[in-house]
């Protein structure tokens, strides 16, 4: 971006800066710019010669230079961000917003910045997608990412064995045709579709199965449990392979359309930011801010209508909702499609267990339960639209009876001395409210919280496993039933990070029954007694089930959803 050094040194000096005048010391800049005292000097030479500052040199060995600039850093980055909207150059608009500037700044020119999600012009018939995220992509390796944004790309990108089709709760055809198993479920056969491309044009076969799964079985993976019954692969022929288990696993056909097990070549190291698989979307450019996909025109199956998706990584500041525009088109259109859905999953209070604490203590923890009434939360914060949680289901939950004047008995039964109780929450602004209103309520009691903020991006991170008590969501995938199962089994999720090896060991006794369960019923039998131990024992709080809103512009049709309640780009089209 042209003259971002000259923004960058700005917002450096800023909290320095008095009417419009900023001392530094040259080796300061060196540092910013990387580079050495000449460059410095000449840059600032040129800064000057275009009429941006005024620099005078410091007087004498160590005294700090002084410069002047002409106009406030607050008009600068607002006309400089209006030039770049005006030629359609959003990705230097983030760039620029990047920067350590007052977040107000960002607010008053959000309005610009989403004109650009609008109708653009581009000149060529192609049909781009434009979206937005406001937080940097963790992994996109299937082995490790845990995240449903970065999974839902990964499907984008790729593709299983089988796709789970919830309406006839069942698996269909996808990479493989058909497939086969013994009496006992201990033995499946799958017979590959011929003809099927990665995207660096290689044919897919078994071998690319038995790779892509042999890289989870022999790797540390959170999603070992996928594979963890599976005894031999057999390549019986190129479009063959074979599956034998330790044990009978009605489910295991499901397991195999888990969108992380989406197969690789084996014939090309995994690059994830190269990315090669056999989706309808390949990346055709991926920054810090940016993520393009490109249609696949290989793809085996209908090559999606879409041509580009652009997915870019804006300020929380400037978007209150999901946006999704259109671009190759120059008519104003002003009536947007919004859609609300509650997102099956919850949000949650945890305890971990792993911490020998106070949480260990089943009246400390009811303690908790009574003091976190959810509805008193959102009538104290001014919230509406509450979905009140007491299961991963929304059609399952009920009205939890909370009884406030129990908790100091609850506290006192306990054996709470006082001591500090750590509480992390998400570093969103309504996260945040309900750890610091939770603050608020327990020092009625006593109850001593400190509440402590993490991002996203430090879920993998150990330290997250240093709170007491953790505020989360858990979010479900088109099969809700191995859903629920992977909240449990997956190793980098909160629930087997916080729960004891006694409580995981007792749960195990019911997923076992749920993956040898033939039949809908059944499973969902099992998944009420799991529910009810979890209640009985407080493992954790269910809070609330999200409402997720969206923006789609009226020109993009079959919106259909997907996964993890993301809009599903393999149908999306542009009218």
């Amino acid at each position: 971006m042209k003259n971002y050094s000259y923004f960058q040194m700005r917002a450096f000096l800023y909290p320095r800066e008095e009417q419009q005048t900023a001392e530094c010391k040259l080796y300061e800049l060196e540092s910013l710019w990387f580079c050495t005292q000449k460059s410095v000097k000449r840059r600032l030479k040129q800064f000057g010669e275009a009429g941006k500052l005024i620099y005078a040199p410091g007087k004498g060995r160590g005294n700090p230079s002084q410069i002047v600039f002409y106009k406030p850093f607050q008009q600068e980055i607002e006309d400089a961000v209006k030039q770049l909207v005006q030629r359609d150059q959003l990705e230097e608009v983030i760039l620029l917003l990047q920067l350590p500037i007052p977040k107000t700044w960002i607010a008053n020119v959000s309005q610009e910045i989403q004109s650009l999600f609008g109708i653009q012009s581009s000149g060529q018939p192609r049909d781009v997608l434009r979206t937005a995220r406001t937080r940097e992509l963790t992994t996109l390796d299937p082995l490790h990412t845990s995240i449903t944004f970065e999974t839902f790309i990964i499907y984008q990108l790729g593709d299983t064995l089988v796709t789970y089709n919830q309406e006839q709760d069942t698996v269909i055809p996808h990479i493989a045709h058909n497939w086969e198993s013994d009496n006992e479920g201990k033995t499946w056969t799958f017979y590959l579709r011929k003809g099927v491309r990665f995207h660096n044009q290689h044919l897919l076969t078994s071998e690319d199965v038995r790779y892509t799964l042999d890289r989870f079985k022999t790797s540390s993976s959170p999603h070992s449990w996928l594979v963890e019954d599976i005894d031999q692969i057999e390549c019986l022929s190129p479009f063959t392979i074979r599956f034998k288990l330790f044990k009978p696993n009605a489910l295991f056909p499901r397991f195999l359309s888990f969108h992380n097990l989406v197969i690789l070549p084996v014939n090309e190291p995994f690059d994830e930011n190269k990315w090669i698989g056999t989706g309808p979307f390949q990346i055709k450019k991926r920054t810090d801010n940016l993520l393009v996909l490109q249609a696949f025109d290989n793809y085996f199956l209908t090559r999606p209508i879409l041509d580009e998706i652009e997915i870019y990584r804006v300020p929380i500041e400037t978007t209150h909702s999901a946006m999704y525009e259109v671009q190759n088109h120059n008519e104003t259109i002003t009536t947007y499609q919004h859609k609300q859905d509650i997102e099956v999953g919850f949000r949650f209070l945890s305890f971990n267990f792993k911490r020998n604490t106070i949480v260990h203590n089943a009246a400390f923890r009811e303690a908790i339960y009574h003091l976190m009434d959810v509805r008193k939360l959102w009538k104290d914060l001014g919230r509406s639209n509450l979905q009140e949680a007491s299961s991963y289901f929304f059609w399952k939950s009920k009205h939890q009876t909370k009884d406030i004047q129990r908790v100091q008995s609850l506290l006192e039964e306990a054996g709470y001395q006082g001591e500090l109780i750590t509480v992390y929450t998400l570093d969103k602004q309504n996260c945040v409210e309900e750890a610091e209103w939770v603050k608020q309520e327990a020092r009625k009691f006593g109850l001593h919280l400190d509440v402590k903020v993490y991002s996203i991006s430090d879920y993998y991170d150990p330290s997250l496993e240093e709170a007491d008590l953790l505020m989360m969501g858990e979010v479900a995938s088109m099969d809700h039933h191995l859903s629920f199962l992977g909240a449990f089994l997956n190793k980098a999720l909160i629930f087997n990070r916080f729960l004891s090896n006694a409580h995981l060991e007792n749960l195990n006794v019911y997923f076992e029954k749920i993956k040898q369960a033939t039949d809908w019923q059944t499973r969902e039998c099992w998944i009420n007694e799991v529910e009810c131990y979890i209640r009985q024992e407080n493992l954790f709080l269910y809070l609330n089930h999200p409402i997720k809103s969206r923006i789609f512009h009226p020109m993009i049709k079959d919106i259909q959803f997907d996964s993890f309640g993301f809009v599903d780009f393999r149908k999306l089209w542009i009218k």
